[in-house]
């Protein structure tokens, strides 16, 4: 995989769909790895620490930032 390629891959892989910042939680390092280990032609070993309580409370609060967004949408 070319770097271009690895870059792109990694970026969509951390990179939040609403504003396009990095995802929460996630740090340097782990990106780091994900992309070196594209390059090197490694599958990217990527662990989700998060428990099932921390991921409903996210994505609850991810469907209330929606339901946010599609109130200011149809005000306009």
């Amino acid at each position: 995989m070319t770097k271009e390629e690895a870059l792109e891959k990694t970026r969509k892989k951390f990179t939040n769909l609403f504003d396009g910042d990095i995802l929460p939680r996630v740090s340097v390092g782990k990106i780091i790895s994900y992309y070196e280990s594209l390059i090197a032609g490694n599958k990217p070993i990527v662990t989700d620490r998060d428990c099932n309580i921390t991921r409903a409370f996210n994505e609850a609060s991810n469907y209330d930032m929606m339901d946010d967004l599609d109130e200011y949408y149809d005000g306009i």
